[in-house]
């Protein structure tokens, strides 16, 4: 009699199918390549840079360094919900919009390099007008 309605099931929750777990390891794998491969290259360029300049190129490392923090920390957050995922469809396109962050995100200081460099010749070049008008014969 107390039996009858009370029955409990315990249900396994359901295995991830194997395109969750694909999507996931390819996406952190590319991740990572894209981390060694284009992200401490282009930093150790934008360094080689400030340096060989002795320091005349104005590197932003605040915007830099913001950018790369909150763009990791965006594919984190969608490498995390691939392994939430349950359809397949769904991980590969969350996979897919963490490497985009990732590469976008590494690809970033060298933008911010050129625009500070764009920004400092805009500077110079009233400068150098300048200096043409007082000393050039004729002026």
């Amino acid at each position: 009699m107390f039996g009858r309605g009370a029955t409990t099931s315990t249900r396994r929750p359901r295995p991830r199918p194997r395109a969750v777990w694909a999507a996931l390891v390819t996406s952190v794998v590319v991740c990572l390549l894209i981390v060694v491969g284009v992200l401490l290259p282009v930093l150790t360029l934008i360094g080689a840079a400030d340096g060989g300049t002795a320091g005349a190129l104005d590197v932003p490392v605040g915007s830099i360094a913001a950018a790369i923090a909150i763009g990791y920390v965006l594919a984190l957050v969608l490498l995390l919900l691939v392994v939430k995922a349950r359809n397949g469809a769904l991980a590969w396109v969350l996979g897919v919009a963490a490497v985009i962050s990732t590469l976008v995100v590494s690809l970033w200081p060298l933008v911010a390099v050129a625009l500070a460099g764009v920004d400092q010749v805009q500077d110079l070049i009233p400068f150098i007008q300048d200096l043409i008008g007082r000393f050039w014969p004729g002026s």
